[in-house]
């Protein structure tokens, strides 16, 4: 059978059985069109002996009947089924597999305890920039730990228990926490105060989203979200003495988590006390986003930046032209270059707002009166990486840019993450985006050099070219902002001369 542009992956866990349909796009990215969740609760589904039962055999097939037809109805080819420690220590293993596939027709693979932390981490290590530090990946039958130095797996250990099966055992929550902890205390491999603490899966998941909601969190992203390990330990110490209703009410722990999230965020806890580590963060990313990586081979590529390639896979699925979006960003890289060390930007600052310019009119096809308030959510809503989470409203922020006023009002509901205080930053890189914008297409056609000097708080762009349209209220504007927030006054000769005046 010829393969489709659309593929399906199914995960069997020991918790859930999930199900990702995706698109592969034309330039090698892909994006999610689907995703569903079943909970038959494997780990609970094992006899005295280690054999699947029959009625827990019964709830996984249902789900991946149905997990079939969703995919079939798709048009999906291949779907890609893996299995994890629900499978992987049944007695009975090889007898399940052959039966999946006769009443399914689904060839399922089970990988290792190794297998399952490598490709984990590779879907970690796509989407946050890592310096050291370790993963864990809580499951409900397995826990899997990676150590990192420089980005790059160095060591990894499957642990024998996930939150599912430590629910089964009733143990009281503090003799759960010491036990953990002497669990990892033979990890003589775990590094010490990592800079770096990530936990994937989806107890780390449950619990990002209970504490965003706890904490009225504007940000409706739990990728790269950073909690304290103070703060998990005290939200911890809460949800344990909750009955499993007074989670679902009170906490915001869905009803398929409330008897099991205590167990899986203590292996996190743990973790994190037995390593020193002062903060956890957040992957949204896991198994399922490994297993498409690993799928679709090494992509080539466009940028040496995890940030600017997620924004440049976003903008070429957008209806504005993608070689438009890559003119702007490397006009304002060129200008980023030459103003740098007058402005004070640090490199970070202009990779910033490259995102920002590749991004730009990503709101467009909504409206185009408005599409600078639908290119700021957009932005927020889209599945970034590489960006901390004040990066990422950052980002959305300099890409909708078009006045101090505008800004404003954009930034206030976001306050809790972008400090005053760096809102000048980002007016800066505003201008500095509206600046590159001006001297490109469709603004302005023809210009084949731009020549900047910097004397007497004056800066003098000469723009040489053939035909050159200008766009004249455009600049006269952004010479406005560019004295308020660069202290600078902008002449363009030939096309803006001299500041207009301006009211304060």
């Amino acid at each position: 059978m010829i393969a489709s542009s659309i593929l399906a992956i199914i995960d069997i866990g020991s918790n859930s059985v999930r199900l990702m349909i995706v698109r592969r796009l034309a330039h090698g990215a892909a994006v999610i069109l689907d995703e569903q969740k079943a909970t038959p609760r494997l780990a609970l589904a094992k006899d005295s002996e280690g054999f699947l039962t029959l009625d827990g055999f019964s709830r996984l097939v249902q789900a991946l009947r149905y997990f079939r037809d969703v995919a079939q109805a798709y048009g999906a080819n291949p779907v890609i089924v893996r299995a994890t420690a629900s499978l992987r220590n049944l007695a009975n293993q090889q007898q399940v597999l052959q039966e999946i596939l006769r009443q399914t027709g689904l060839t399922v693979e089970i990988l290792s305890g190794d297998e399952e932390a490598r490709i984990g981490f590779l879907a970690v290590q796509e989407t946050i920039a890592l310096s050291r530090g370790w993963t864990v990946d809580v499951g409900g039958g397995s826990t899997e730990v990676v150590a990192y130095e420089d980005g790059q797996m160095r060591h990894q250990y499957s642990f024998p228990f996930g939150a599912v099966s430590l629910s089964s055992l009733n143990m009281p929550f503090k003799d759960l926490l010491m036990w953990l902890q002497e669990q990892y205390t033979h990890g003589n491999w775990l590094p010490s105060k990592p800079p770096q603490a990530i936990a994937l899966g989806g107890s780390a998941r449950v619990m990002a989203r209970a504490i965003q909601a706890e904490l009225d969190y504007p940000l409706q992203q739990i990728h790269y979200f950073r909690i304290p390990t103070l703060m998990i330990e005290a939200w911890l110490a809460k949800i344990a003495v909750m009955t499993p209703d007074q989670r679902k009410k009170l906490a915001h722990i869905p009803k398929d988590r409330v008897d099991i999230i205590v167990p899986g965020i203590a292996i996190i806890l743990a973790l994190l006390k037995t390593t020193q580590a002062d903060s956890l963060t957040i992957s949204g990313y896991g198994l399922r986003n490994g297993l498409l990586l690993q799928h679709l081979g090494t992509q080539a590529k466009t940028f040496n930046s995890l940030a600017l390639d997620s924004a440049w896979n976003i903008a070429q699925r957008s209806e504005w032209p993608s070689a438009l979006a890559r003119g702007l960003q490397q006009q304002v890289n060129r200008l980023g270059q030459e103003l740098k060390g007058i402005l004070g930007l640090s490199d970070r600052s202009l990779e910033l707002v490259q995102c920002a310019a590749l991004l730009r009119y990503s709101g467009r096809n909504i409206n185009m009166y408005h599409w600078d308030q639908h290119t700021f959510y957009q932005i927020l809503a889209a599945p970034l990486t590489g960006l901390s989470h004040d990066e990422w409203v950052a980002v959305a922020l300099i890409a909708s840019y078009r006045s101090a006023k505008r800004l404003q009002k954009f930034w206030s509901p976001y306050s809790s993450i972008v400090s005053r205080q760096e809102l000048a930053l980002i007016r800066q890189l505003g201008v500095l985006l509206r600046l590159a914008e001006i001297f490109s297409p469709p603004l302005m056609n023809g210009v084949e050099r731009l020549n900047l000097q910097h004397s007497n708080k004056q800066l003098i762009i000469t723009v040489s070219g053939t035909g050159i349209s200008s766009p004249t209220k455009e600049l006269e504007d952004l010479a406005k902002d560019m004295k308020k927030s660069w202290q600078l006054k902008l002449i363009v000769p030939g096309l803006l001369h001299t500041m207009p005046q301006h009211s304060t």
